[in-house]
């Protein structure tokens, strides 16, 4: 829902930003400024600054910036309108509301405070109930206190009187809102005179509730400590609980994979539980269902980096292609991982045999799923035996089909290609039918068929250290003359590499008067042109480049998002040129006021780009 500017304005001026930075980081005072350690990256030396003046920050180390919303939205992984209701919340102002919002949100917060009351009385009989014996001596065989135990809200759902449903009823509650909530559910034929045809929906549980980023119980996991029934019995759907978008532990763990850009996805509450007792509080869980897209759009909100740390056998193809997709439609990359965990171990029952280290290294030394599932699939092939080779990059090529980097799905072609001993116009063709097969053709990328690993390709090899690749890829497509180019905006500036951009350079004129459909002519100066007349010494390194780009056979993808990453490229090279300046100055120097104002627009527009890719 979105809110008029007062409402954004009323809530910036009762909000103190350093405040907000103390209670996640350490803040020091610097002249009229203050200096953070940055909640965004891991750093020793403060490089984060802040302007409360004009509730601005900046950091000059991973180049985060913007206001308090801005923060809040990065470190809690929150929508605007989410993070300006929570800042509203904490500075007691109410937002002006449209038809409608009222009873939608007075409808919410009902429901919430019914689950709380469900949490705290759970969390009661557990900590006291006589029934309750067992789930404690359970929870204590596996080093819970009570801390943690208050800390997660755990809980116990019990089988006798009095139970949840007596309880919450005595306090007003009534059964329709009680099951809206799942919390109770309709009797069948044993059905009772007094209790108005409902019963306890958790009964003899250990009970896990569930939040929300916000911090609110919207459901609960819950495992059965006797008795029939299903090991584990999580809340239905409801007006709260949506376990598709939903992660056990993360609204604990949101501000640890900010700070570290890093998440790890466990399987069960209790490796979550187990992680963050230990101290890796990164961890979180699904909550009884399969790893899905909108997960990983919530985790790539806060960081780059998840790491699967379970039976990623079972999460295999499946979980690559989901992170493909999103990292597409949300123009950030995630780099999806799998930790091996040893002996096939849960978390949960290594860190209780005290190998917390064996856990750290595993995450530690992840490897990225792609190239995971590849390993995994071709594990006990006999690659000798034509049949069984072609079933196994058969299989692959879909997978490398849904990358949508192109020199990253070139690298894995390759990787494949040794892995298996196939050549690699015989893998790049599999991936060509595999992107046709998942309807995703043309991210494959066309390829000529001399796209063989021979003299063109060496070349490329030994010239790709030396810039970027998305500006090489702009040259070509400069070179190519794809005819989108002429609906953007295409200069010098977009070159950060000097190699690159004196290219470009050597060309700009030609391409710009070359006819769509024609490719750009180079303008080659080197001893070895083929016209006497142009021969102007040893060929330079421009030149080498130029020749080396239209050589390497492999036909221009859409420019586009290779203009729009270019472009951010360099308001990031000007950010840092301002950052450069800012360092230069007096702590208390007014014009860092004034340049602090012009980085926060920068990446204001950065952002904007990104929003440009999806």
């Amino acid at each position: 829902m979105v809110r008029g500017d007062d409402d954004r304005e009323r809530v910036r001026a009762a909000v103190n930003l350093v405040e907000q930075f103390a209670a996640i980081t350490k803040v020091k005072r610097s002249g009229r400024s203050f200096t953070a350690l940055c909640p965004f990256h891991q750093e020793k030396t403060p490089s984060l600054s802040i302007d409360p003046a004009r509730g601005l920050f900046y950091c000059f180390g991973c180049h985060k910036g913007g206001d308090v919303f801005t923060l809040v939205q990065e470190t809690q992984g929150l929508s605007f309108p989410d993070a300006l209701q929570a800042l509203a919340r904490q500075a007691g102002i109410v937002l002006t509301q449209r038809p409608g919002d009222g009873k939608r949100a007075a409808d919410r917060e009902r429901l919430v405070a019914v689950m709380r009351r469900a949490v705290d009385f759970y969390t009661r009989r557990l900590l006291s109930g006589a029934d309750a014996g067992p789930a404690r001596a359970y929870l204590r065989s596996r080093g819970y206190d009570r801390a943690l135990i208050e800390k997660f809200g755990l809980g116990f759902s019990p089988t006798e009187e009095p139970s949840l449903g007596s309880e919450l009823r005595s306090a007003g509650v009534s059964n329709s809102v009680m099951e809206r909530a799942g919390l109770a559910v309709r009797r069948g034929w044993d059905r009772g005179p007094s209790d108005d045809g409902f019963r306890d929906r958790f009964r003899g549980r250990i009970m896990f509730p569930i939040h929300d980023l916000r911090g609110d119980p919207v459901g609960f996991g819950a495992r059965l400590m006797g008795g029939d029934g299903p090991k584990y019995l999580n809340s239905p759907e409801t007006p709260l609980y949506r376990k598709s978008r939903l992660l056990y532990g993360l609204h604990l763990a949101r501000r640890e994979i900010s700070r570290s850009d890093r998440a790890v996805v466990v399987e069960g509450y209790t490796d979550v539980i187990a992680m963050h007792r230990a101290g890796m509080e990164s961890a979180v869980a699904t909550c009884g269902t399969a790893l899905g897209e909108e997960h990983l759009e919530a985790l790539g909100r806060l960081g780059q980096r998840i790491v699967l740390a379970f039976d990623a056998d079972r999460a295999g193809s499946d979980a690559v292609l989901r992170g493909e997709r999103v990292s597409r439609r949300s123009g950030r990359r995630l780099d999806l991982r799998v930790a091996e965990l040893p002996d096939g171990k849960d978390p949960a029952d290594l860190l209780q045999e005290d190998r917390l280290e064996e856990v750290r290294q595993a995450v530690d030394d992840s490897r990225p799923a792609l190239q995971y599932r590849m390993e995994r699939r071709l594990a006990g092939v006999d690659l000798t035996d034509p049949e069984s080779r072609a079933r196994a990059v058969n299989e692959l090529g879909p997978l490398l089909a849904a990358v949508a980097d192109q020199a990253t799905r070139a690298e894995y072609e390759r990787t494949l290609s040794r892995m298996t001993g196939a050549g690699l116009s015989e893998i790049q063709a599999v991936v060509r039918r595999g992107a046709r097969g998942a309807g995703i053709e043309g991210r494959a990328g066309r390829r000529r068929p001399d796209d063989s690993g021979g003299p063109a390709s060496r070349v490329i090899d030994r010239h790709a250290h030396r810039g970027s690749a998305v500006e090489r890829e702009l040259l070509k497509a400069v070179l190519a003359n794809h005819p989108a180019l002429r609906e953007l905006e295409v200069d010098s500036t977009l070159f950060g590499q000097d190699l690159y951009r004196q290219a470009f350079q050597q060309v700009e004129a030609d391409w710009r008067v070359t006819p769509i459909g024609r490719p750009t002519p180079i303008a080659w100066r080197g001893e070895n042109s083929p016209d006497e007349s142009e021969r102007q010494g040893a060929p330079d390194e421009v030149d080498r480049e130029l020749l080396a780009i239209s050589a390497d056979g492999l036909e221009p993808g859409d420019p586009r998002p290779l203009v729009i990453r270019c472009r951010r490229a360099a308001l990031r090279r000007e950010m840092d040129a301002i950052g450069a300046r800012m360092r230069s100055l007096a702590a208390d120097d007014p014009q860092r006021t004034r340049l602090l104002a012009q980085v926060v627009e920068l990446e204001r527009r950065r952002q904007e780009l990104t929003g440009d890719l999806r």
